[in-house]
C-alpha cells in the first residue's frame, strides 16, 4: 500500500498513447493506473467512479456508431434523424461519463497532492459540454496533454502513507 510508481508509468504512457492515436491501448493502461492509485490510497471509490466513466463513454461510442449506420445505407432522411437522435444521446452519456471521471480525478488530486488532476478534470468536463459548439474539442486536446503531465507528476509514494521502516 502506498506505492504509486507503477501508476505513474502506466497512466503517463497510457495518456500519451491516447494522444498519438492508440486510444484503446492507452485507455487500458490508464484504467490499470487508476486501479493502482485506488489501491495505493485505499480509496476504492477512485476506481469505481473511473470505471463508471469508462463504461458510459464506451456505451456512448457504440450508440454513435449504431446511429451512423443508416447514413451509410443511402437513406439520408432516416440517417440524419438517426444520427441526430443518437448523437444527442451519446453526448449526454459522454457528459455524464466525464462527470464521473472528474470526480475520480478530483479524488486522485486530493489523495496524491497532484493538483494538475483537478485542472485536467475541469478541462475534460468543460470540453465535453462545449463539444456541441466545437470549442470543446480544443479543450479536450489540452486536457489530454495535461493528463500526461499529471500522471508523470505523481509521487512514488502516497503522501502520508509511506510504509514505516522497521526499528533497529
Amino acid at each position: 500500500m502506498g506505492k504509486l510508481s507503477n501508476a505513474k508509468i502506466l497512466g503517463g504512457v497510457g495518456a500519451l498513447l491516447g494522444i498519438v492515436g492508440l486510444g484503446f491501448i492507452g485507455f487500458i493502461l490508464k484504467l490499470l493506473a487508476v486501479k493502482n492509485i485506488s489501491e495505493a490510497t485505499g480509496n476504492e471509490e477512485i476506481f469505481s467512479k473511473y470505471l463508471w466513466a469508462a463504461i458510459l463513454n464506451i456505451i456512448a461510442g457504440i450508440i454513435l456508431f449504431i446511429a451512423f449506420i443508416p447514413m451509410m445505407s443511402g437513406r439520408e432522411k432516416i440517417g440524419m434523424a438517426s444520427f441526430g437522435i443518437g448523437g444527442i444521446i451519446a453526448v449526454v452519456l459522454m457528459i455524464v461519463g466525464v462527470w464521473f471521471m472528474k470526480q475520480s480525478y478530483d479524488m486522485i488530486a486530493e489523495e496524491t497532492g497532484v493538483g494538475m488532476f483537478h485542472t485536467v478534470a475541469l478541462l475534460y468536463i468543460a470540453g465535453a459540454i462545449l463539444l456541441l459548439i466545437m470549442i470543446g474539442a480544443l479543450l479536450i486536446v489540452i486536457a489530454a496533454i495535461l493528463e500526461v503531465v499529471a500522471f508523470f507528476s505523481l509521487p512514488d509514494e502516497v503522501p502520508g502513507k509511506e510504509e514505516a521502516s522497521p526499528a533497529i
